[in-house]
């Protein structure tokens, strides 16, 4: 028996549509240009550590003139074409592919990302805001949790702000231990919480317009009848800004963490301004293993090869002696620091000798006495005038002395 074909089966098996054909085809395509993406990023991040400027001449002299000036010329070219994708490719409001949303972790910070401060990165004007790359994410930034549904799978500034605080805290701790060495972690902290504090970041949210963007329930708006607190407001704000790092960091997978370190750096160099000149005033910087890797300790490398006195110890060198001595003394009642809320101690230092009793030659401030201290005698050090006085005193007592040492060994060398 013949079987025949059935035309109008076989006709329809043909002309068989498949709706998800082109979706697929499309989701092929955009993995295949992040995957290249991601590639010619990888490429351009290796010549840029390549072309340090501050080894130009040993590549070059290392791989010869023509290598030299054809990596440089791809890394201007790479560097115009991803100039050229994030200004032309704008963020889609298509939902993620499950491969972009398992890699969508933002990369960790490290110290060969972030730079210490110097006097070049304090602006004079706020830096520019990153953009945040997905439009869901940058309203979540803004969004209080009891403004939607109240659903517990809304995303809302308070589930950024728990990431975007990590950020926060891990940044500004590496840029204050590269850029202040010799500073201990008491001190370091303390400069941290200038940085993170919640009035410091709701200043920043207000400056950027971020109080304007925020859709609050009716009791946080300012103004309204059952109104909370100025400090909750604040708190409020802080927190916004938090998410907002978070979303900056979140969206960009690939640059969002560099490009919020890079902000959050010009941003505090403000704050911390005066701190970053007289930091790069002193000049000499601690060669801390914490940043310069060395590998197997070399214990004559780590032998002193040079003392250095602190501003205590040449004071005491310069002015103490069996006939004088110097005293420090908490001066003053504790104060708070308006800024940081921690106390402040006033301490001086006190002279008796070279014709003076008890007499205060300088004075100094800080949230620690042993600081304050330091800072009392290097008043006394800067006195030019006070100190030439002293040390002329000083230098006649050292000299009788020394004619009175010498006459005695020749005594007691004629009664031999």
């Amino acid at each position: 028996m013949i079987v025949m074909d059935n035309p109008s089966k076989k006709k329809m098996t043909s002309k068989r549509l498949f709706p998800f054909d082109e979706s697929r085809k499309e989701h092929k395509k955009r993995n295949m240009n992040s995957t290249s993406h991601e590639k010619i990023s990888k490429l351009l991040s290796a010549l840029e550590g390549l072309l340090d400027e501050d080894g130009l001449d040993e590549v070059e002299a290392l791989i010869g003139k023509a290598a030299f000036l054809g990596a440089t010329e791809l890394q201007n070219v790479l560097r115009n074409q991803e100039k050229a994708e994030l200004k032309s490719n704008k963020p889609s409001v298509e939902p993620p592919s499950r491969e972009s949303v398992n890699r969508n972790v933002g990369r960790s910070i490290s110290n060969l990302q972030l730079t210490p401060w110097t006097s070049s990165s304090i602006l004079s004007e706020l830096p520019p805001l990153p953009a945040v790359f997905d439009p869901t994410l940058e309203v979540a930034a803004f969004t209080h949790h009891g403004y939607g549904s109240g659903r517990i799978s809304d995303l809302s500034y308070e589930r950024l702000e728990w990431v975007g605080d990590a950020y926060i805290y891990i940044t500004s701790t590496l840029l204050i231990s590269q850029t202040f060495p010799a500073f201990l972690p008491g001190k370091c902290s303390q400069l941290r919480e200038r940085l993170v504090k919640n009035v410091t970041l709701a200043d920043y949210a207000h400056k950027y317009g971020f109080d304007k963007r925020a859709k609050l329930p009716e009791s946080l708006l300012p103004g309204a009848k059952y109104s909370s607190k100025d400090q909750d407001n604040t708190k409020v704000m802080g927190d916004i800004f938090e998410a907002y790092v978070a979303a900056v960091v979140l969206s960009d997978p690939m640059n969002g963490v560099a490009r919020a370190s890079e902000w959050l750096k010009s941003l505090w160099a403000m704050k911390l301004s005066k701190e970053i000149k007289q930091e790069e005033r002193i000049g000499k910087k601690l060669d801390s293993p914490m940043w310069n890797l060395r590998g197997a300790v070399d214990v004559q490398a780590n032998q002193v090869s040079e003392v250095t006195y602190n501003s205590k110890e040449k004071l005491q060198q310069a002015l103490a002696s069996k006939i004088s001595k110097l005293t420090y003394k908490d001066i003053g009642s504790v104060r708070k620091d308006p800024e940081t809320k921690l106390p402040v101690f006033t301490v001086g230092v006190f002279l008796t000798g070279w014709g003076e009793v008890d007499k205060q030659i300088g004075y100094g401030s800080a949230n620690g006495k042993k600081e304050a201290g330091m800072k009392a005698a290097d008043m006394a050090l800067q006195n030019k005038k006070m100190m030439s006085m002293y040390l002329g005193k000083r230098k006649i007592y050292d000299a009788q002395q020394e004619k009175e040492r010498t006459a005695l060994e020749k005594l007691e060398g004629n009664c031999q």
